[in-house]
């Protein structure tokens, strides 16, 4: 094994000091002793599978990647402190990337360019005109820290933005950004506007082929496609969405089949491919994967024009090189790690994964090639190449797993044949695509038929994937919470929404957020978690808690839908009433004192407390609100949502036992929530308590929290907690777990006196 490794190592030596320093920043990651450390153990290795020189070269270039990383890591710390610590003011900056956003406000990374902290890097929130790269940025605002997740299996934006080496996030005040674009950046975005229009003129803007061709093309995701997403998502292709290291060889392959009918010799043609490879990479948007794979094809294409054997593992290793020397917190980015992992499986495994697939490329017995017909030749040409692509498939998927089992949680075995299946699909989408381009600034109606045949393909990209996607096991999550569970989200606005999931009984959301926070938050927690809802209950007709309506049910198969009230101005809440049994959703509407026959997860049962007046629309959302009391384990959980002290004075007319040991509030708009003598019939032991800054009728009044308290009752802040687990115990004690700030309560259940 010793000479084995000695001997790969000696032929792949850029690749080797690759690894040498992605092994020391993963420890250094963690500790930066441990990275040193880590850089003298890599030396000794290397000494011991070679010589001296093979082990200094691994210890430099180990203790040299982790230096660099320690010091660009305080170097934005610093930045971080100083720039949040100086409140703000006047800013200069620009836009490092075109910016995005609607209605008005957008966002983009930026780098300053006057004040202490020039040269920092932060998020430029503004208002206004949209920037592009390389715009110059004016405006009066304050630096913020970056967001913190609140939510469990949310995307964390502000270790993204960390590892970007982004110091702060600036918010500009509305109505005094500047934004100055000079002649080459304005032309720059012009022909980026102009590729974009290109792809799909002569389609509907919002058609699925047209969404489909500006994804593989340019890696524009849509926004609101999510069911679209799911299926290649669910078959392993989504990274057909995303220009990356495949779109980059296509777009090279159809370049070089022209070169080569056109008679231009090989090395010629490598020095023609790499501008164009570079310019494809920028027109479609300058992404990182783009980047680095356009990169890694300049080193192996480059091998040509030197008359060198290309070596795909010391291309790979040589980027990766001056990649993690020139900043090492891109190794911790899952973007990067697929584009260098499945390139090295393919590099490593492909000629292992090519005996599975022998057979299919060997020729019929007894019959030499000498004898073959022409048609018996291509059909075993035709049979050589699904060998070599299968094995290719094959590595790239095993190399994949790994790590897409990690940070999604996702297994797709049926990938190896989706993407065999894709592929040719892709690669005719890519070449008719940039043809059209070619084509629509002298003939835009020639361009727009071909982009009306290329419509064709595209769907044809979309039924395969739905095809493969819906085949049993050929996608599974490995993600699961086998304890049962009530996820309180903190979201942002005032929006609410609680999951409550029990691994194999299902999952129920008790209200959705809002169309934002649905989409960002709550739908990417639920997937990581690995929980699938399908049914929804609402608490009242307000679009701060019905998701968006159809996105809901697009994302989860959802079933069954406890509604609050009959009828609402709500156009969202409306989509619930209309669009949601055509989507194959039975309704249920709220009745006073009953107990829903919605089938609850774990064996817990669900009350209605209180309903509406079903036929009201008139009055606020907030007036109109279901009081829900969930039953489970002996524990009683009741959902107040934003009721305000109207609804809740209605309820303690009569004698009705209205008491829980936990109590689940918003905050109404207008009137106050949670009154003393509510409070007293209901007796909580905790309650937990939405607070956020904006608007200002989401605030928990601190007061009224500290009255709370001193009476007995724990008050879990959801400012400061985050989002709230509630799990039961095998001792039968409820333990309320804060995200944030990992507090954790332990109830102990009352007695039955107590409760009565």
């Amino acid at each position: 094994m010793r000479a084995g490794l000695t001997a790969f190592f000696a032929r792949q030596p850029v690749f080797a000091a690759a690894l040498a320093m992605a092994g020391c920043l993963v420890l250094a990651n963690q500790s930066l002793t441990a990275g040193f450390l880590a850089a003298g153990a890599f030396g000794g290795l290397g000494v011991w599978l070679g010589n001296w020189r093979r082990g200094l070269a691994w210890a430099l270039c180990g203790g040299l990647s982790v230096g660099v990383f320690a010091g660009r890591n305080h170097q934005r710390e610093h930045a971080a402190t100083a720039l949040v610590e100086s409140g703000g003011g006047l800013v200069d900056g620009q836009a490092l990337a075109d910016g995005k956003g609607d209605n008005g406000s957008w966002v983009a990374p930026a780098r300053l360019r006057s004040g202490p902290q020039t040269g920092a890097k932060v998020w430029w929130e503004g208002h206004g005109e949209t920037p592009v790269a390389g715009s110059r940025l004016r405006a009066r605002g304050n630096f913020l820290p970056l967001p913190v997740r609140r939510n469990p299996g949310e995307f964390d934006h502000g270790a993204w933005l960390r590892r970007q080496g982004v110091a702060a996030v600036f918010h500009s005040a509305p109505g005094n950004s500047e934004v100055t674009t000079g002649r080459l950046a304005a032309f720059g975005a012009r022909l980026r506007l102009a590729f974009r229009t290109a792809v799909t003129a002569g389609l509907a803007d919002d058609s699925q082929a047209a969404m489909v061709i500006r994804a593989v093309v340019i890696g524009d995701i849509p926004p609101d496609a999510d069911e679209l997403i799911a299926v290649f998502r669910n078959s392993g292709t989504l990274h057909i969405f995303s220009v990356s290291g495949m779109h980059v060889a296509m777009v090279a392959s159809i370049a070089w089949l022209l070169l080569r009918m056109a008679g231009v010799p090989r090395r010629w043609a490598v020095l023609v491919l790499l501008p164009f490879i570079f310019g494809y990479t920028w027109i479609s948007g300058n992404s990182a994967p783009a980047l680095r794979s356009a990169w890694m094809a300049s080193v192996f294409l480059g091998a040509f024009v030197f008359r060198r054997r290309p070596d795909l593992l010391n291309a790979l290793g040589l980027v990766l090189f001056v990649v993690l020397l020139w900043n090492g917190n891109l190794l911790f980015q899952p973007g990067v790690q697929l584009s260098y992992g499945v390139v090295a499986a393919i590099a490593l495994g492909t000629s292992w994964a090519s005996r599975y697939f022998a057979w299919l490329a060997q020729p019929e017995l007894y019959l030499p090639t000498t004898l073959m017909t022409r048609w018996q030749k291509r059909r075993l040409k035709c049979r050589r190449n699904l060998a070599q692509s299968l094995a290719v498939s094959l590595a790239a998927l095993l190399g994949s797993t790994p790590l897409t089992a990690y940070h999604f949680g996702l297994i797709t075995p049926i990938a190896i044949v989706a993407n065999l299946a894709l592929m040719p699909l892709v690669f005719v989408l890519l070449a008719v695509a940039l043809l059209a381009t070619a084509l629509h600034p002298i003939a835009p109606r020639a361009a727009g038929w071909l982009n009306q045949a290329n419509a064709v393909v595209a769907n044809a990209c979309v039924a395969t994937a739905t095809t493969l996607a819906a085949i049993p096991g050929g996608h599974f999550s490995i993600r699961g919470h086998g304890q049962p569970f009530l996820l309180v989200y903190a979201l942002d606005y005032g929006a609410a929404a609680a999951c409550f999931a029990a691994g194999a009984d299902g999952a129920l959301l008790f209200d959705c957020g809002d169309r934002s926070g649905f989409k960002r938050r709550v739908m990417p927690s639920l997937r990581q978690l690995g929980v699938t809802p399908d049914a929804v209950v609402l608490t009242h007709p307000d679009g701060r808690h019905l998701g968006g309506g159809a996105q809901v049910w697009a994302a989860f198969p959802i079933r069954q839908a406890l509604l609050p009230v009959a009828r609402s101005r709500s156009p969202t809440y409306q989509a619930w009433l209309n669009h949601a049994p055509t989507a194959g959703i039975r309704t249920l509407q709220a009745a006073a004192t009953t107990t829903t026959a919605l089938p609850m997860p774990d064996g817990a049962r669900l009350e209605i407390l209180y309903a509406p007046d079903p036929h009201n629309p008139v009055t606020l959302a907030d007036d109109r609100v279901a009081i829900y009391r969930l039953h489970w384990r002996n524990w009683k959980i009741l959902f107040t949502s934003d009721a305000g002290m109207g609804t809740e004075l209605k309820m303690l007319d009569g004698a009705r036992d209205l008491s829980a040991d936990v109590i689940i509030a918003g905050h109404h708009q207008s009137d106050l929530s949670l009154c003393d003598a509510f409070l007293e019939r209901v007796r909580p032991l905790a309650i937990i308590a939405s607070n956020e800054p904006f608007p200002a009728a989401e605030r928990l009044n601190a007061q009224q929290a500290a009255f709370w308290r001193a009476s007995g009752i724990e008050v879990l802040d959801q400012a400061l907690s985050g989002a709230v687990t509630l799990t039961i115990d095998q001792a039968g004690d409820l333990l309320l777990e804060g995200f944030v700030d990992h507090s954790v309560r332990r109830l102990k259940r009352r007695t039955e006196s107590l409760k009565q």
